[in-house]
């Protein structure tokens, strides 16, 4: 039970006792009583408790997390939904490559894997990409080489080849961002390049990794740790590529999810791990390196794990 909720449900009894004082106030007054004072009083010891279970919540969260970098992050329970930890959840934030979780299941959705795509110049002529033009490649393929090394020129040609173009396709990426409930979300991009009009918060970010997590191919590329992707032209044409989620390595039962990182977003990681039946999704934004990130990330896991999952909380 997060501590909005403990919060949420105090204040909903103080309310509820203030106003059954209030509809019994003349009979209490006939009586010499004080109802006001009385109501007064269930307030202040409302509050005392509020108090003592925030500080009771905040004791059990580890230096880890509460001195983390990251000026935006979020803990939740992939199943659920259950917010379990927290901080500026829907502050509008840069989301950097992370976007690419959105490119990939559109792509997947689409059901069209086979469709051979076509590398414009467009796509060629931009930072952090593989792709050169003219090259020909499965959207299977290029959806790999996207998600594991995080190939900008690879999202923006499966952008252009399943909406004719990156703005027709962001349409389509907005669309599904309102479908999954994502109100603080708005793209103009398959890759996630800075732009001011792009951005996204933790808690969509969230809700966009839950959502996809259902799509039993998505989980196999975002855990997938090394592929080799094969172009049909040139002929022959083979790239190898490694997963940029350290924590696929380093993390016990870590299940993807995508990297993030420009100047403007800082260092970003959307992550999930499941033990012992239960899938958390820890979303760090504007961590202060890719180090920060990777450790912040697994230090939202960790607490997860420990004080929600293994039953040291309070329910």
């Amino acid at each position: 039970m997060c501590l909005q909720y403990l919060q949420k449900k105090i204040l909903t009894l103080v309310l509820a006792f203030v106003f059954a004082f209030s509809l019994s106030s003349p009979a209490l007054a006939e009586k010499g009583l004080d109802p006001e004072g009385d109501a007064l009083a269930a307030q202040q010891v409302a509050a005392e408790q509020q108090m003592a279970i925030q500080e009771k919540e905040e004791s059990v969260i580890p230096s880890s997390v509460k001195d983390m970098t990251a000026t935006a992050s979020i803990l939740v329970n992939a199943g659920t939904g259950e917010v379990l930890y927290g901080n500026d959840v829907d502050e509008q934030r840069y989301p950097a490559s992370m976007t690419k979780m959105m490119t990939c299941i559109l792509a997947l959705e689409s059901g069209d894997l086979d469709r051979t795509v076509t590398i414009s110049p467009t796509a060629a002529d931009i930072e952090c990409t593989r792709v050169r033009p003219g090259e020909q490649v499965k959207l299977g393929e290029l959806v790999y080489q996207m998600m594991l090394v995080s190939d900008n020129g690879a999202a923006i040609a499966i952008g252009e080849s399943l909406g004719g173009s990156q703005r027709r396709f962001a349409r389509k990426m907005n669309a599904k961002a309102r479908v999954l409930g994502m109100l603080h979300t708005h793209f103009v991009n398959p890759n996630g390049m800075p732009d001011p009009d792009h951005y996204s918060t933790a808690h969509d970010m969230a809700r966009l990794a839950a959502y996809c997590l259902q799509n039993p191919q998505f989980r196999k590329i975002v855990s997938t740790k090394e592929k080799t992707i094969y172009y049909t032209k040139p002929a022959d044409y083979t790239t190898d590529c490694t997963n940029t989620n350290e924590l696929l390595w380093t993390y016990d039962g870590c299940t993807g999810l995508k990297t993030g990182y420009t100047r403007a977003a800082g260092a970003c990681l959307a992550a999930s791990a499941k033990r012992d039946g239960t899938e958390l999704i820890a979303v760090v934004m504007h961590a202060d390196d890719e180090d920060a990130r990777f450790t912040e990330a697994a230090a939202l896991l960790d607490y997860g794990f420990n004080y929600f999952q293994n039953g040291s909380r309070d329910e």
